[in-house]
């Protein structure tokens, strides 16, 4: 399965980069998930719930970061497992700064397999596509609050 898109975020790369890197940040922005945690300099491990029908329930979930050059552009390697199937495979995305805004491009590939792996491919990208684009307006949301609220004073 292959997936990519974009989204225009409302804020600079800058503001950005930091959010993808903090376990918190990331947690609020995946759907569904209960539990994140940096168990490396660069790796995550996490639980997330899926509620959606036949795709529905709990995966465990496992981020590396393979590759990055701040704050233009970064590659991960991560895999999900659940009851319902499996899915390995890596994402990257590349920041384009528009002004006080940033263009958000992204792509993955992953590999199927379990029960999921039956599903029509297209129904699975839909669903896939969906959980992106709901992840990418909560990080939009964080990214607005984060550049409206004032630095802190030392």
């Amino acid at each position: 399965m292959k997936v990519a898109g974009s989204y225009i975020l409302d804020g600079t790369r800058e503001c950005l980069w930091p959010l993808i890197y903090d376990p918190t940040a990331l947690a609020n922005v995946i759907p569904g998930c209960e539990h994140l945690e940096q168990i490396g300099l660069d790796e995550y491990r996490g639980q997330v719930h899926i509620r959606l029908p036949a795709v529905g329930g709990t995966y465990t979930t496992y981020v590396k970061l393979i590759e990055r050059d701040e704050p233009n552009y970064c590659c991960f390697a991560g895999e999900v497992n659940g009851a319902a199937g499996s899915v390995s495979g890596t994402a990257s995305f590349r920041l384009k700064a528009m002004e006080a805004r940033t263009l958000l491009e992204y792509e993955g590939q992953a590999l199927i397999s379990g029960p999921l792996a039956r599903l029509d491919s297209r129904f699975v990208e839909g669903v896939a596509q969906t959980l992106i684009k709901q992840g990418l307006s909560k990080l939009n949301q964080q990214v607005q609050l984060k550049q409206a609220t004032p630095p802190a004073i030392p």
